[in-house]
């Protein structure tokens, strides 16, 4: 496994969600400011499409989530899995920052 850098860490917006590929898998990241940032799958388990960079971010008991576009199941960012359904899970990602640049561990 390495770190991959995404991108410069200014260029993510705030308070939402992008896609990006790394090493070969599309990856949901989540600036979300001050509560830092979120690494995640794209592809929403529940129907197999790649759009969970698309989805709501929101606080469900007490932990951030984004809502899938399509049906609206949350997923926890920190973990990946699925509030209403935990056997759904969109595996998470290790992410940081450094000098300035984003940069996400690929799985092997």
């Amino acid at each position: 496994m390495s770190w991959i850098n995404v991108c410069e860490e200014t260029s993510l917006p705030i308070g939402t969600g992008v896609a990006a590929w790394v090493s070969g898998k599309a990856v949901a990241i989540f600036n979300l400011g001050k509560d830092g940032l979120y690494a995640i799958d794209n592809v929403d388990p529940a129907t197999g499409v790649g759009l969970l960079a698309r989805g709501l971010i929101c606080e469900m008991d007490g932990e951030l989530c984004v809502a899938s576009p399509l049906y609206k199941q949350h997923y926890r960012l920190t973990t990946g899995v699925c509030i209403e359904d935990t056997s759904l899970i969109a595996s998470p990602f290790d992410i940081k920052t450094e000098q300035g640049h984003v940069l996400v561990l690929a799985k092997a």
